[in-house]
């Protein structure tokens, strides 16, 4: 007996060959913008009995600028960025979860400290340092008083595939642009208000990249 089951019918999605690009960059065997760093993302909660508001103004005051004295911030790094999560955007957020019916939950974190390195020896290289200043994690430093060491860090590393929007100035590159006339805009008047904003923007830069050249 014949079949007409194709090898595309077993995939978990069946159009996964076949499936019509609007943005053609993204393709099969193209759809990759992956920016030239090395990313990792380290998760971490807050130490019992801290307050919220302490946590985060020591992470983003006295702890990024002990860390920032770390041998070879300047060298090993491109990027530094603090992402805090308080009790507020928990709260609204909450109409997002109700309307997933419960597949989406928010992450159990108070804090993710995002570091881009050109390579994950760069980057290793850097966390070597952290380890082993006295002013953050060795013994009695700041890391210790802030962090529940008990739950620790939890790490994800990798790359960014840039789908949407300006890679880092300098660094990476870009990705399809919000005056793109192939995105779905609800309304004309809002994308072309859109990329007048964009353009404003863009001019801006040039301007100020031409006047530091000067």
């Amino acid at each position: 007996m014949c079949s007409n089951t194709t090898s595309d019918d077993l995939l978990p999605c069946p159009t996964h060959h076949t499936h019509p690009y609007h943005f053609s960059e993204l393709e099969l065997g193209s759809g990759s913008n992956q920016q030239p760093y090395f990313r990792a993302l380290v998760f971490f909660n807050k130490k019992p009995g801290l307050t919220d508001e302490f946590f985060h103004e020591h992470w983003k005051s006295v702890h990024a600028d002990l860390t920032m004295q770390v041998e070879g911030a300047g060298l090993d790094l491109v990027r530094y960025v603090q992402f805090h999560q308080e009790f507020q955007h928990k709260v609204s957020i909450e109409p997002l979860l109700e309307a997933s019916g419960g597949t989406m939950q928010i992450a159990p974190y108070d804090g993710c400290a995002e570091f881009h390195a050109e390579s994950v020896e760069k980057f290793v290289g850097f966390m070597k340092n952290v380890y082993a200043s006295s002013h953050l994690l060795m013994c009695s430093g700041c890391g210790t008083r802030f962090v529940d060491l008990v739950k620790g860090y939890n790490v994800m590393v990798g790359y960014d595939n840039l789908i949407f929007g300006r890679g880092i100035p300098g660094v990476g590159s870009d990705a399809i642009l919000a005056e793109d006339t192939r995105l779905n805009m609800r309304s004309e008047g809002k994308q072309t208000k859109k990329a007048a904003q964009r353009k404003k923007v863009d001019s801006g830069t040039e301007e100020a990249e031409t006047g530091n050249a000067e």
